[in-house]
């Protein structure tokens, strides 16, 4: 949620090629991606991709995936099945959903306060 330049990125294809951290996409010239050179080490590798390493990733595994998204698709028609592994895996996604949320405000607002849009 709060970094989705990254959020989709294949690991061992950032390890081979170099991304534009603004866009989230790899760097390219006539439609060929610029290799990665030792002397360019991957935001993993310097400690600063917010994914953390291949080795020891901070990404939802895939059944956690699967119900993260069984709860977007039944939060975008506001339909939940009456099960009550639904009900709990909605509770948990919701409560994190909503702190996510918070925190985006709270960095929006810190953003705009710190270039005197907002006192």
């Amino acid at each position: 949620m709060f970094h989705p330049a990254v959020a989709f990125r294949d690991c061992n294809h950032c390890l081979k090629y170099i991304y534009d951290e603004k866009t989230g996409k790899p760097r390219e010239r006539h439609g060929e991606y610029f290799e990665r050179l030792q002397t360019v080490p991957a935001p993993c590798q310097r400690g600063g991709c917010p994914k953390g390493t291949p080795e020891n990733p901070k990404v939802l595994n895939c059944k956690n995936l699967l119900a993260y998204q069984h709860w977007k698709e039944c939060k975008a028609v506001n339909q939940f099945p009456d099960d009550s592994i639904v009900r709990q895996n909605a509770a948990i996604i919701q409560e994190i959903h909503d702190l996510a949320a918070d925190r985006k405000q709270a960095m929006l607002f810190s953003a705009l306060a710190g270039v005197g849009v907002i006192r």
